[in-house]
């Protein structure tokens, strides 16, 4: 929520509270500098976070990464999102977790070799980033039909693993250790429903794939992989569907 929707709910406390202190000072004089300085304390809510939930990838827009090197697109299954809003600013931070399953790729190596492989997205870390929470059903949220919404920016990290990798039919024996050396870094900006029911939303990044490393058991893979896949210009496109929002209990609250 925003700074200006926690100051709506907060006023009429924090005038019940400045009177109770007036009152106090008028019965006891010498109580009241204790009482104006002593710190107040955060609310509860604002420790705890806004958990929401979403679905990333659904049938209208599966989550499918275009490698730019082969021209060849990767289709995952449905994964979710689930994070919280820490705090109530304008531009509160944010922070969750991104799962998506594995997936079995296809594509033409060199224009005329078929590949195949087991593609995986490993997480580096926590997903983060900030959020600017808008409430009405006008302005930003009439964009996604709801009467909260939120404006994204959260930058994900993932590692890129290959495994049973074939070559025109023939095991290309990558081991087990065959990843980007570094984690790609996707970035997602989104105006996104926070209120049920609503509507998924469609969000394009661009990222670079870095270099394989750890590629190959009897030899190095990794340079061909390199050439093969890594580079700029790679995109992810999914729909993001709105899962969960608040600590309640399922179907729409994010709770056990």
């Amino acid at each position: 929520m925003t700074g200006r929707v926690l100051r709506a709910f907060l006023l009429p406390a924090v005038l019940g509270l400045g009177a109770l202190s007036l009152a106090s000072a008028s019965a006891d004089p010498a109580r009241t500098q204790v009482r104006q300085a002593a710190p107040v304390p955060e609310p509860a809510a604002a420790q705890a976070g806004l958990q929401f939930g979403f679905y990333v990838g659904d049938e209208q827009q599966p989550t499918t990464s275009r490698v730019a090197k082969l021209g060849s697109d990767i289709t995952f299954p449905q994964g979710r999102f689930d994070g919280k809003i820490l705090g109530f600013s304008d531009t509160s931070p944010i922070t969750g977790k991104l799962s998506i399953p594995v997936t079995s790729s296809y594509f033409v190596s060199f224009r005329f070799m078929p590949a195949t492989g087991t593609v995986e997205l490993i997480p580096d870390g926590d997903a983060t980033g900030v959020v600017d929470v808008d409430t009405g059903a006008t302005g930003d949220c009439k964009e996604v039909g709801t009467a909260i919404c939120a404006h994204t920016d959260v930058t994900n990290k993932v590692f890129i693993k290959l495994s049973n990798v074939k070559v025109d039919g023939k095991v290309l024996d990558v081991g087990p250790n065959c990843r980007t050396a570094r984690s790609v870094v996707v970035n997602i900006k989104a105006l996104v429903p926070l209120a049920l029911p609503a509507s998924p939303v469609k969000v394009t990044s661009t990222f670079d794939t870095p270099a394989f490393a750890g590629c190959g058991v009897r030899e190095d893979l990794s340079p061909l992989l390199t050439g093969l896949v890594s580079g700029p210009g790679n995109t992810l496109v999914t729909n993001l569907r709105l899962r969960c929002v608040g600590d309640g209990p399922p179907p729409n609250g994010c709770g056990a």
